[in-house]
């Protein structure tokens, strides 16, 4: 793979992560209005689909750092159909009251 090439995954990898940052942020910060949480919600699997497609097409080992989004990507992707559909969800704990991703994790682990 040429250098070129190479910087232009890279580039679209660290895109992905900065995207799901920002949607995580909105998660924790935002106004949480229905629609946009609908058309962010939208947007995840799209994110998800850049990073995986950069993250394959480099040949180095970096099975931490997709570790690392894979995490945040669900617990992200979580959060929002908690917020969306708050009926089918299950539950959280009556101690948790953080709306924070680690509280998310613990949620999904459970």
């Amino acid at each position: 793979m040429d250098a070129f090439k190479r910087q232009q995954l890279v580039t679209q990898r660290a895109v992905a992560k900065g995207r799901l940052t920002r949607m995580q942020a909105f998660i924790e910060t935002g106004d949480r209005k229905l629609n946009e949480m609908q058309v962010r919600s939208e947007k995840l699997s799209n994110i998800y689909n850049k990073f995986e497609t950069a993250q394959s097409e480099l040949v180095i080992d970096h099975s931490a750092d997709r570790l690392q989004f894979e995490d945040e990507y669900f617990a992200v992707k979580a959060k929002f159909n908690v917020l969306l559909h708050p009926a089918a969800s299950p539950p959280l704990s009556r101690h948790s009251s953080s709306h924070s991703s680690s509280s998310i994790h613990t949620c999904l682990t459970s």
